[in-house]
């Protein structure tokens, strides 16, 4: 059994058999009154029975929130080394290409290209990637220097990738992009075939979502292209 919730942006929540896990979450100054509504994490979201980890995948405001250290009493937490947080029993500190385990579940950091790191883990049969920052950042205005530098080490990344099994991917699918929103994600399907893919780092642009499963869907059937329409929605995983 899996359970996927969108919070926000980058942030979801993961519960399986014996977990709960939670990606980059922060929150926003949403306006709502409905804390799902706004993908704020409840009380509710973490069973007593479960363990519950964070994961953070770098220090941008929009993937750390300082919120997550007070929102369950006996939570762990997997940082990347680029935060700056007191050490403690409970937070394990790690940077690109490490291999470890926490509360049982295997896990192996990889890159980023941008700050951070990203993250594979094995948790209950299911092999899960959350890309953190991870995306060809190929941004209008920028000299042909600097996009085919960008472009490079996007595929460099990649290249130490392939090879993963990947049950769910959690991927950039950026609009601020403009035309450039699907190269990244389109990419990382073609090399890695994740099983399922899901948009992130998106904002409340929900519609981007939309537009890249159609994409997909028009040159590949191999990969599950999930779209997402609103905050706190769970996802069909």
């Amino acid at each position: 059994m899996i359970r996927i919730k969108y919070l926000f942006h980058s942030g979801f929540l993961i519960e399986t058999e014996k977990y709960i896990l939670v990606f980059d979450y922060f929150e926003d100054n949403c306006k709502k009154q409905s804390a799902s509504d706004c993908g704020r994490l409840q009380p509710e979201d973490f069973p007593e029975d479960k363990t519950v980890i964070f994961f953070v995948s770098h220090a941008h405001y929009d993937h750390f929130d300082k919120e997550i250290f007070k929102l369950h009493s006996n939570a762990k937490y997997v940082i990347s080394s680029d935060l700056k947080i007191a050490k403690s029993d409970n937070i394990t500190r790690c940077a690109p290409y490490q291999e470890f385990e926490v509360e049982g579940i295997p896990v192996k950091t990889f890159g980023s290209t941008d700050e951070g790191l990203s993250y594979l883990l094995e948790v209950d049969g299911k092999k899960i990637f959350h890309a953190g920052d991870l995306n060809w950042w190929h941004w209008e205005g920028e000299t042909d220097q600097e996009k085919e530098a960008a472009q490079k080490m996007f595929f460099k990344e990649i290249d130490i990738l392939k090879g993963s099994e990947i049950d769910i991917a959690f991927f950039p699918v950026d609009p601020r992009l403009e035309d450039a929103y699907y190269y990244g994600g389109k990419y990382f399907i073609e090399e890695v075939c994740p099983k399922v893919f899901i948009p992130m780092h998106f904002q409340d642009c929900y519609y981007i979502t939309r537009k890249f499963r159609a994409v997909m869907e028009n040159i590949q059937n191999s990969t599950r292209v999930i779209e997402i329409e609103k905050r706190g929605q769970e996802l069909d995983v």
